[in-house]
């Protein structure tokens, strides 16, 4: 239990010590300023998205064929139960 508690203790430390890292300035702008201008001028959101684009689309098509799938079962097991109560 007292470990856990250094851990946290520990951890949140650590996130100070980072963000106060980041709010440091060079040239006239803080180094968070730098690594976010560094991102979006960088080929990474690029990335980012046609990999979004991706799972969104693993996800659409996985769905339709889902439907498809439970659609198709559950009619032919309706055309079979028809056929048999003729």
């Amino acid at each position: 239990m007292i470990g856990d508690l250094f851990i946290v203790i520990r951890y949140f430390v650590i996130s100070v010590i980072i963000v106060g890292a980041l709010q440091v300035e060079m040239k006239g702008k803080s180094l968070e300023g730098h690594v976010t201008d560094w991102f979006y001028t960088s080929n990474v959101p690029q990335h980012i998205r046609t990999a979004a684009k991706g799972g969104a689309l693993l996800i659409e098509n996985g769905s339709q064929s889902t439907k498809r799938f439970f659609k198709d079962m559950f009619s032919s097991a309706s055309g079979a139960v028809e056929k048999a109560s003729r």
